[in-house]
């Protein structure tokens, strides 16, 4: 890694921004060009498609098209909210979406011959589209579907009675999609819940076969959160099943927390050429990886688990854990974590018999069926109703760019000008490098997309029965290419839409240049849009790192309070992972802009680097809090642990005040004077293997955190004049609802 101290401005890298800005753009072509089959679900897409093209069946067999187009567009909007999650999720999340482009369809064709009126009602939704990103991804959908159904119907006038049938048949052809969505609920109600399990048992099942170094973060924190949201999230089920999904997924977190520092133990015992004790971790650890596949068997296939598998669990713990138990403090601490991973892998196991079992355990029909309060969203939303608020700021942009060229296209007399503004509401987002990549491959796959339905129009003249058949195909195409796959989705929606205003009556010879040169006008607008207000990521990444020291500070504070409940520091460890997601998804943002954002990210990179192992200690700090914070020396380690929250708050404060970090004295002292206190009296820590915890852990922490500190001195100066400070609260946006996605996945990696 380069000297932090670089940083610098960017008018100070003036001979070095082309090159940096072209390399940059390249790699985000490539990046969008890129096939990415892990986002695509033949079977989501395949049922997707179905459901859009049922409608324009049932139409086409009633001799009226157009009646089946109308459903297929609220069917098209609500398939784009098809999403994993449990049933009743995908009914609430479907629906709205449904409801939502119903309703704007509606007001849009009942206001369509009124200039005005029509301005107004696309300037409000596309107003609420921007703003409701900062939701997460369900809510950001309503909002699109809802600007996309008054943009297109908005331009077609109707009597109201017309325009009431209109929302009646958008709605209609949502439900469908819902319907079909939802399908296999009777069969097995809680099969979302178990594959979410099943796929987070795997991933610790690779996760024991290939345990992580300290030296990078902890995994799996993303994979935790989104399999929380899908059990406890808005409209998430009751029963006993579901209580034992839930309880699935606290022992998933604590045998992923097993695992971490049982990797680090294996770590140190190799560094201390100890490699008999490394290797018994190393069979446990093994061992863990069959049963935890066998648990994703189990929950797959909804059937019980192989009772001799955890049978023969104990065998390999209590073998390894004898040999372990007559080394140092280090062993003796591994054998304690050894003995802990077992434990939790069997209550897995037999939680997983009701849980796995569907449909042969009864659920309470009197327990009430509450949903999730929507505190946090609507938090989230008035959070960001500010000036400085980065998602606001989007809001606003795309409110005025969508509308104010709808209402040119009004202006000039265009019948269906609703190209331009629906492709800047698709294509326009927050940061530059995704808005980039958009537009890079939204105008290459758009002519691509109407060349190729334009032949396969006019090579097969089959009829409206054939434009059923391309559409269904088309829009497999659009649903299988997923967010990941950009120019695989503008191929297969522009040759969607082409088929679809052929069925509607437009000439697909009218459509393949008009379509081309308003998709370029829409993607340049937006690009345009970004460059004279940017909303560039590299002036944001001190606040989120700030923020993770934050969130760090907040779990270091949870785990060494005793009075903390479980829910509280449950709680500090989701916001610590989502804070890291957070942060290291504004570096890759950064990394990808063209513009020189060197400092800004050394500046993350030397944050997230350095605090890789401190999160890996406090894990086993996390591990051994019970027996530790019962014993007598709980003191001491509390008073070490609460210089070190103190050096995390120097840092963030540093960092976001963009001030140079001073001197203090380092952490290492107050560690050598906890490791001999521990070292005398180990009994006084509980018992020896607690003790063995604490010198690793404490060790480890205090290197962390003086490297950290020692990186931040060296950065020269404060970070750029330059750098936007805007949007440092109430404007994150990942899955969960929060932090800003890098150009493609979107996801850091998580923890602690």
């Amino acid at each position: 890694m380069t000297d932090p101290g670089a940083a610098r401005s960017v008018t100070a890298t003036a001979p070095d921004a082309p090159r940096t800005a072209r390399s940059a753009l390249l790699q985000l072509l490539r990046d969008a060009a890129a096939l990415d089959r892990t986002q695509s679900d033949p079977v989501v897409s395949g049922r997707n498609a179905v459901g859009v093209a049922l409608p324009l069946i049932i139409g086409v067999a009633l001799g009226d098209a157009a009646l089946g187009l109308t459903g297929t567009i609220g069917a098209l909007q609500a398939a784009f909210a098809d999403r994993p999650g449990p049933y009743r999720l995908r009914v609430v999340r479907m629906s709205a979406t449904a409801l939502a482009a119903a309703a704007t369809s509606g007001i849009a064709a009942l206001l369509a011959a009124n200039t005005p009126g029509s301005t107004v009602l696309v300037l409000i939704v596309a107003f609420l589209a921007g703003l409701l990103v900062a939701a997460g991804p369900s809510a950001g959908q309503v909002g699109t579907a809802a600007a996309a159904a008054a943009l297109v119907l908005g331009h077609l006038p109707q009597t109201p009675s017309g325009a009431l049938h209109t929302a009646l048949f958008v709605f209609a052809g949502g439900l469908g999609q819902t319907l079909l969505a939802i399908a296999g609920w009777p069969l097995g109600r809680h099969r979302p819940e178990r594959l979410a399990l099943a796929g987070l048992y795997r991933q610790l099942a690779d996760l024991a076969r290939h345990p992580p170094h300290t030296a990078v973060g902890p995994p799996l924190g993303e994979g935790l959160a989104a399999v929380r949201q899908t059990l406890y999230g808005f409209g998430h089920d009751h029963g006993p099943s579901v209580e034992a999904y839930r309880a699935l997924l606290d022992e998933a977190e604590q045998i992923r927390g097993e695992l971490v520092v049982l990797a680090g133990f294996r770590e140190r015992l190799c560094d201390a050429s100890r490699e008999d004790a490394a290797e018994s971790v190393r069979a446990v650890l093994d061992a863990a990886a069959e049963i935890c596949d066998e648990l994703a068997a189990a929950l797959t296939r909804g059937g019980r688990m192989d009772n001799r598998l955890l049978g023969r669990l104990g065998e390999q713990p209590r073998a390894a854990m004898r040999r372990l138990e007559a080394g140092d403090l280090t062993s003796r601490a591994a054998a304690v974590r050894v003995g802990s991973l077992a434990g939790h892998l069997r209550a897995a196991g037999h939680t997983a018999r009701p849980g796995a079992a569907e449909g042969r355990t009864s659920e309470s029909s009197d327990e009430p069926a509450t949903t999730q309060r929507l505190r946090d969203p609507l938090a989230t939303l008035r959070a960001n109703l500010d000036l400085r608020s980065d998602v606001f700021q989007h809001a606003v942009r795309l409110a005025v760019l969508v509308a104010g060229t709808d209402l040119a296209e009004r202006l000039a007399g265009e019948q269906r000008g609703y190209w331009v503004p629906l492709t800047v509401l698709v294509i326009l987002r927050p940061d530059f490098a995704t808005t980039f990549q958009r537009a890079a491959m939204r105008v290459v796959g758009t002519v691509l997309g109407l060349l190729l339905a334009t032949v396969l129009i006019h090579a097969v003249p089959g009829g409206q029965w054939w434009h059923v058949v391309l559409i269904t195909a088309f829009f497999f195409g659009v649903r299988f290419a997923g967010p990941g796959n950009l120019g695989l989705l503008a191929v297969s929606l522009s040759g969607l839409v082409v088929v679809l205003l052929s069925l509607a009556g437009v000439s697909p010879s009218q459509t393949v240049l008009r379509r081309g040169v308003d998709t370029a006008i829409g993607g340049a607008l937006a690009l345009v849009a970004l460059v004279l207000w940017p909303a560039w990521q590299r002036g944001r990444v001190p606040d989120r790192m700030a923020a993770l020291l934050d969130a760090y500070r907040a779990y270091l504070d949870a785990v060494i309070d005793r009075d903390r409940a479980p829910a509280d520091l449950q709680r500090a460890r989701t916001a610590a992972r989502r804070a890291r997601s957070n942060a290291q998804a504004s570096v890759d943002a950064a990394r990808t802009e063209p513009v020189s954002g060197r400092g800004a990210v050394e500046v993350g990179q030397a944050v997230l680097v350095h605090t890789h192992r401190f999160v890996h200690a406090m894990l086993g700090i996390d591990a051994v809090r019970e027996p530790l914070l019962a014993s007598p020396g709980a003191g001491e380690v509390v008073a070490f642990l609460h210089r070190c929250a103190a050096v995390l708050t120097r840092c963030a404060t540093a960092l976001r005040d963009g001030r140079r970090l001073q001197a203090s004295p380092s952490l290492r002292g107050a560690r050598d004077r906890l490791a001999a206190v521990v070292q005398d009296d180990p009994e006084r820590f509980g018992d020896p293997a607690t003790a063995g915890t604490i010198l690793d852990t404490s060790d480890r922490i205090a290197a962390s955190l003086d490297t950290l500190v020692a990186e931040l001195r060296r950065q020269r100066s404060a970070p750029p004049a330059d750098y936007s400070r805007a949007g440092a609260a109430g404007s994150d946006r990942t899955d969960g609802g929060t932090g800003m996605p890098s150009p493609r996945s979107g996801a850091g990696t998580g923890s602690p």
